[in-house]
């Protein structure tokens, strides 16, 4: 990795998050890329920058950053009279990233609703798994307006 962009303290921990962001679900290459713009001194990188920190290749380091452009984790600016690309982590959107992933449980929840009413008799204690699965969200769901309004609370 270049010396300049990152610590090796820094590394071991793109190297942890990158390993947690890949639980998540992201490729390798979109999890190293998001470590690094949320752990690098520097808030914007450019595609040489990256790449060359995470020593991935180009077209690594391009399909990641696409990746996480599409999925808004990462955005990109250029400076006026530039033609380089600088991409910063989404961050400070925070609060939208949390809504999606609600909406997405809010979805999910009425989704199994629906696979419950459909499912057959004869598999009882996967049925049963189903309801405690939707009971939870449906707590879950009357919880989370609570939950917020007390964070706010401690924000004042």
């Amino acid at each position: 990795m270049s010396k300049e962009i990152v610590t090796e303290k820094q590394r071991i921990l793109i190297e942890q998050l990158g390993v947690f962001y890949e639980k998540e679900g992201f490729h390798p290459a979109g999890a190293r890329v998001m470590a690094l713009l949320l752990i690098a001194d520097r808030n914007e990188l450019t595609f040489d920058e990256i790449k060359d920190a995470l020593n991935i290749s180009k077209s690594a380091t391009s399909t990641a950053l696409n990746l996480l452009l599409t999925t808004k984790r990462v955005e990109y600016f250029t400076n006026p009279g530039e033609r380089k690309r600088y991409f910063r982590a989404t961050i400070i959107n925070w609060k939208n990233h949390m809504k999606e992933k609600l909406e997405g449980i809010i979805t999910m929840h009425s989704l199994m609703k629906e696979i419950i009413e459909q499912r057959p008799s004869s598999t009882p204690e996967f049925n049963a798994s189903l309801r405690e699965i939707h009971s939870f969200m449906s707590f879950f769901h009357k919880e989370i307006p609570l939950i917020i309004e007390r964070w706010k609370a401690t924000k004042k």
